[in-house]
């Protein structure tokens, strides 16, 4: 069979995904050719190369690598050009890097001289380098952005080390912004993130991505509603727009708008069925309608399809807390943060470890969130409310929780927790002027709710029963305002009794940690 025929048979059963056929046929034709002296140089290279790659395609990794070193180790090196040499030396280290040996990958590479050197072999050096925690792994990366400006993973590296950014200060490099912003998010700076994102918008008005990524800085930092218009901007530039959509649904599921996150799930899945986010949020969906058991499914669908989507993660988590499974909710808060630690994960990870008992987490946690956002409502929010379940520590939960209202009025984790904290210490009074004088700027059915709760235990069954019923007209499916309405109603019925001629139940008791908050997804 001519060479080249044969290169095409196997090519055609690589392609056809019949590895084990290729192999077969490359083991039988190719490598009796390779050592062959009446067989051209140019065409036993073109052998081994699908030979080798034959063996790559079964991940028979240190097979490719036999091959290639027992040909180059030959006689057949003194015919080699140094063209020839230079690719086989890639070769050697795609298989050196496919076997995870980094640092025989590096010296491989380095025997190429720098001015050969294409960009994939400086990405790969500087890749290897990093691993291997060579010293001139900055110097590989700087080398990298100035052949290829583009590189973000370049531009992050070398932004983590501290060091200044590699080009001149007349030109505006937006990769470099991008990641810049994506690098203080990832250290929760979300204020200099959003600034820099907003910097860069300016220029780029019609960019869903970066207008998708300012919106969940945005969220991070709690404000909904700006953080909302500009999700849906996002959405309106470019309709296909998957990234960040997951943060997105997370923001719909917390306000509650359980049709926006049905419309957005089934978008996304309807634009691509393999990404997870269409998934994340079909799963929010069903958890939003009492449907556990398929939201589980359905989000464990997401992770399969992308193991380090740390949305997925956060999603179940959420998903966890509502079928009062805290240990495995902290479990799946505890990956997503290792994947991508946000606000929303720390937030995650504090209420797992509270309704499982484990305070010491919690307030680890909280604190390191206080100590990375230390003007965040939300974060001082969160240390008061684990230290409101001592008794011990209750003057200093109040202190920082006032001072978190202080900061934000609309704070709705420090309203909750500073109401459970009045109830938990018998000031009623003191609960209901305090949701009563934040209900105007915070008006959800989850606060009517909480609100009508006090109302009951302070025995001011009218007007519980009255903001039950608002509760209701807001959230028809809002469970805990049906079953607190109709013990109201029961309350203020005492007549209608029961078939069996015992009176109704008696007056309800809220416990501090109906008040907590507990939903996170």
């Amino acid at each position: 069979m001519a060479t080249q025929s044969l290169l095409d048979e196997i090519q055609q059963l690589l392609d056809s995904e019949l590895c084990e056929s290729a192999l077969q046929l490359a083991e039988l034709e190719c490598k009796p050719r390779l050592h062959d002296p009446h067989v051209p140089i140019p065409e036993r290279l073109a052998l081994l190369r699908t030979y080798s790659r034959c063996h790559s395609s079964l991940n028979q990794h240190s097979a490719s690598l036999h091959a290639i070193t027992e040909f180059v180790s030959g006689p057949t090196r003194a015919q080699l050009s140094s063209e020839d040499l230079e690719q086989i030396v890639r070769d050697i280290s795609d298989a050196r890097w496919a076997l995870g040996e980094h640092d025989l990958c590096l010296a491989q590479l380095r025997q190429i001289p720098r001015r050969h050197r294409t960009v994939r072999d400086v990405a790969r050096m500087a890749r290897c380098a990093e691993l291997v925690h060579s010293s001139d792994a900055r110097d590989l990366y700087k080398e990298l952005l100035v052949r290829q400006p583009n590189a973000t993973e370049a531009y992050a590296f070398v932004h983590s080390r501290g060091a200044g950014a590699p080009f001149d200060g007349s030109t505006r490099h937006d990769v470099a912004s991008i990641t810049m912003a994506r690098t203080m998010m990832r250290r929760l700076e979300y204020k200099a993130a959003a600034s820099e994102l907003q910097r860069l918008a300016r220029r780029h008005r019609s960019n869903a991505h970066v207008v998708a990524l300012h919106a969940t800085c945005l969220f991070m930092l709690d404000d909904v509603r700006q953080s909302r218009i500009l999700y849906e901007r996002a959405r309106a530039l470019d309709p296909m727009l998957m990234h960040e959509m997951g943060a997105y649904s997370a923001l719909l599921m917390q306000e509650n708008d359980a049709h926006a996150v049905y419309a957005l799930g089934s978008q996304l899945l309807r634009t691509d069925q393999t990404r997870p986010e269409g998934w994340t949020a079909m799963a929010r969906f069903l958890a939003m309608t009492g449907q556990t058991q398929e939201a589980l499914a359905l989000v464990w669908k997401a992770q399969a399809l992308a193991p380090s989507c740390a949305a997925a993660y956060c999603a179940e988590g959420g998903i966890q807390l509502l079928c009062e499974c805290p240990e495995e909710a902290a479990k799946m808060y505890a990956k997503a943060h290792a994947l991508e630690p946000t606000a929303q994960t720390y937030r995650g990870l504090i209420t797992s470890y509270v309704q499982n008992g484990e305070h010491k987490f919690a307030y680890s946690y909280a604190k390191q969130l206080v100590e990375l956002m230390p003007q965040n409502a939300r974060a001082l929010a969160a240390v008061g409310s684990v230290l409101a379940h001592s008794a011990e520590s209750h003057a200093k939960a109040v202190r920082l929780l006032e001072s978190a209202l202080a900061q934000d009025p609309r704070c709705t984790d420090a309203i909750v927790a500073l109401a459970s904290l009045h109830v938990t210490n018998n000031r009623l009074s003191d609960a209901v002027s305090l949701l009563e004088r934040h209900l105007v700027e915070n008006e959800t059915d989850d606060m009517y709710t909480r609100y009508a709760d006090v109302l009951t235990l302070a025995n001011e069954l009218p007007k519980a029963a009255a903001n039950y019923a608002v509760a209701l007209e807001m959230n028809p499916s809002n469970e805990r305002a049906k079953t607190g309405y109709e013990r109201v109603d029961r309350l203020m019925h005492p007549s209608a009794e029961s078939d069996d001629g015992e009176p109704g139940e008696g007056e309800p008791e809220v416990e501090p940690s109906d008040m907590s908050d507990d939903d996170m997804l």
